[in-house]
């Protein structure tokens, strides 16, 4: 009798320990979202966002005109989900997935950006391998995390401007009339103009200018000119340089500071700027 209930005793000793292990990862996690820089941006508008812990689950608490709504996310063992998130949640399910991603060691507000950047490359991921499974559809989410698993962000440096992004310049081009494109792919921003005398491709990057930024330069002159011409650049131009330099048809200019950059798609980015002399071209 004695060593039955000996180990009742030491069962329940371990049930509580595992749910203690459990319940102070869920408080690092909601931790990190009360003082995360989106749940403060939405308190100055009124809208009170607080995440909370209990009997294992973690709470997001949101608050509007005196309404509050609620999203429970369970942990069970490692694994922390919810199956059944509303169009309403899904503000929970990326501030969740951002807590978790402050714990790995990611920046505030860097694991949910790379997933808004990257949602259909997320969808791949599976909870065996990455410890990520993610599910957007228009009327329900879902959401399961492995946290013993640091889920691997998309490398961003390996977007660049492709040929069928610039589908608007490419018309332009056909219906031989001048225009411009802009738009941001990745890290990439862009804003290609056709002009009749010269032509400009601005190209900006988030912290640095990188190869994504070279090759996205490329890829807008072999759309504007062919191919012959963007190999041209290239052979004048195989890197970037400090400042401001003309050769022949091309003028390169690293570090150019749009006007308006804030207001426009070049907010937070490097910016090169290439202008093209169309009589120049050949």
């Amino acid at each position: 009798m004695k060593k039955k209930i000996l180990s009742l005793a030491l069962l329940l000793v371990l049930i509580l320990s595992i749910t203690a292990c459990g319940s102070n990862e869920l408080n690092k996690i909601a931790k990190k979202i009360n003082n995360s820089e989106t749940v403060k941006n939405y308190k100055e508008y009124d809208y009170e966002i607080e995440a909370k812990v209990k009997n294992n689950k973690l709470i997001i608490a949101s608050t509007v005109d005196k309404k509050t709504t609620k999203v429970e996310f369970k942990l069970d063992g490692d694994i922390l989900s919810n199956d059944n998130i509303s169009t309403d949640g899904l503000l929970a399910l990326l501030l969740v997935i951002d807590g978790v991603g402050q714990t790995y060691g990611y920046k505030d507000g860097e694991f949910s950006q790379n997933i808004n950047t990257f949602t259909d490359d997320f969808k791949k991921y599976t909870l065996d391998k990455e410890g990520l499974e993610i599910k957007i559809g228009d009327d329900k989410s879902s959401l399961k995390i492995d946290l013993s698993k640091k889920v691997p962000l998309i490398d961003i440096d390996k977007f660049y401007l492709k040929a069928e992004d610039l589908d608007m310049i490419s018309e332009f081009i056909t219906d031989k009339e001048n225009g411009n494109q802009s738009g941001k792919t990745g890290n990439i921003a862009y804003d290609i103009i056709l002009g009749d005398e010269e032509s400009i491709i601005q190209i900006g990057q988030e912290e640095k200018l990188s190869d994504s930024a070279y090759k996205s330069i490329v890829t807008a002159l072999e759309v504007m000119y062919g191919e012959k011409t963007a190999k041209k650049f290239q052979e004048l131009y195989p890197k970037f340089e400090d400042g401001k330099k003309t050769v022949d048809a091309f003028t390169i200019e690293t570090n150019y500071k749009p006007e308006n950059k804030d207001e426009s798609v070049f907010k937070d980015t490097k910016v090169v700027l290439v202008t093209i002399n169309n009589t120049k071209v050949k």
